[in-house]
């Protein structure tokens, strides 16, 4: 499904996915360090009523490995793949930095996004809360490692979150008989200023947004909601309780009810932002 990049730094990628069922097109776009494998559950769920374009963004996953991982950039590869599919208009569904990454979508292309799902992240600039995996990801030895349990290991003095590292290690795969990332670690430690970052956002969306936050997640909190009602005019919020940040796999039932009403009944239902 994907090509080789293009040799501008600026040329959109050919981007990797899957994609199943019929109907109004979603697509779903994962967060950093992340693929399409970590959303198939929920792919799958919901192409029982929709065309679920699940994608690996660049520099991740299958897609290429590719100059540059910023969101103007991103939002290219994902206009050139919906052109690719004929895809005129499409619910987003995107999680932390795939969520970033939806809000300057529907910011910069609003006659193209239906609606816009943003599953725990806000539109703000972050600080480097990722200190630890880099340190995780170096301290794995792929030159002699044996196993992903082996860097399992490796990486604990650094992530103690057992289920962060077996997220991490999903991401090693073997070529030639040696271990390696499917990620571009190099572009990913790189560009990580910027997708930390937040670019300016316009407040033109005026589609209906839901932001899914997890109850137990620092990552999307009630000071952020001002923000978010300038924003996204339009836009509301459903609380997961049981939820870190990873809401789709710590309350995959809640979460896709919550998404499933929105895309059925937009932003009914749901409680607006403090400070809209």
């Amino acid at each position: 499904m994907s090509t080789q990049p293009q040799s501008a730094a600026s040329a959109a990628v050919d981007l990797h996915y899957e994609e199943r069922g019929g109907g109004l097109p979603v697509i779903i776009m994962h967060g950093l360090f992340g693929s399409l494998a970590n959303w198939r559950g929920i792919a799958q769920s919901l192409s029982a009523n929709y065309r679920v374009i699940n994608v690996d963004l660049r520099n991740h996953g299958r897609s290429p490995h590719a100059p540059g991982l910023d969101y103007e950039l991103l939002s290219q590869d994902v206009l050139a793949l919906m052109d690719r599919l004929g895809v005129e208009r499409a619910h987003l569904l995107g999680h932390s930095l795939g969520g970033k990454l939806g809000m300057v979508l529907a910011d910069r292309y609003p006659e193209r996004v239906a609606r816009l799902v943003v599953v725990d992240i806000a539109p703000k600039k972050y600080p480097p809360w990722h200190k630890d995996v880099f340190a995780a990801l170096d301290a794995v030895e792929l030159a002699t490692l044996q196993s992903r349990e082996q860097a399992r290991r490796q990486m604990a003095p650094h992530v103690f979150d057992p289920d962060v590292r077996a997220f991490l290690a999903a991401n090693l795969e073997q070529s030639e008989g040696r271990w390696r990332w499917r990620f571009n670690l190099a572009e990913l430690r790189a560009s990580y200023a910027r997708v930390s970052d937040m670019p300016t956002l316009s407040g033109f969306y005026l589609g209906p947004t839901l932001f899914v936050r997890g109850a137990q997640s620092a990552y999307l909190e009630a000071a952020d909601e001002p923000q978010i009602g300038r924003d996204f005019p339009k836009s509301c919020i459903a609380t997961l309780e049981r939820a870190r940040h990873w809401p789709h796999i710590e309350d995959t039932e809640g979460f896709l009810a919550a998404v499933s009403n929105f895309f059925a009944e937009g932003c009914e239902g749901f409680p607006g932002p403090r400070g809209s």
